[in-house]
Parts: C-alpha cells; structure tokens; sequence
C-alpha cells in the first residue's frame, strides 16, 4: 500500500472545485522587449521585461471565477 500524504495548502475554487488551473490577469503593465535584426531582415527576441503598476488579479482556469483573494498564497507557491 503506498502512501500519499495530504497536502493542505492546495488552493481551490470554491465555485467548481478547480484545483488546478488557474490564471492572472494584470492592470497597467509596461512591457519592453529588445530585437536583433538577422542578416534577412527578420528580427529576434533578444531579452523581454515587464513592469507591472497595477493590480494583479488571479482567476480560476475552469470556471473564470475571481479569486483574488488566494493571490497571496499563490505567489509564495511559485518556484
């Protein structure tokens, strides 16, 4: 018999039961993103940042539902 310990810390939309995708949505960004320019003229990305001066806001992937109110704990769970 194998052994699967509970994990606790699993956000889940209270709406549909999603525990697995999600996404966020941000207000107000500014995104700078630097080209080089090949020999046939096309062009590359070289190096991209973004600034974000808004507000974050985090979604469940299934039912689109607000979860703002997780985007805490879901940022401390990033790796």
């Amino acid at each position: 018999m194998t052994f699967h310990p509970k994990v606790v810390n699993l956000i889940k939309c209270p709406y549909c039961g999603n525990e697995k995708d999600f996404f966020e949505i941000t207000d107000d960004v500014i995104t700078t993103t630097h080209y080089v320019q090949n020999t046939d003229g096309s062009f590359t990305i070289e190096e991209r940042s973004s600034q974000a001066l808004g507000d974050v806001k985090l979604f469940c992937g299934e039912c689109e539902e607000d979860l703002t109110s997780f985007h805490q704990r879901f940022s401390e769970m990033i790796f």
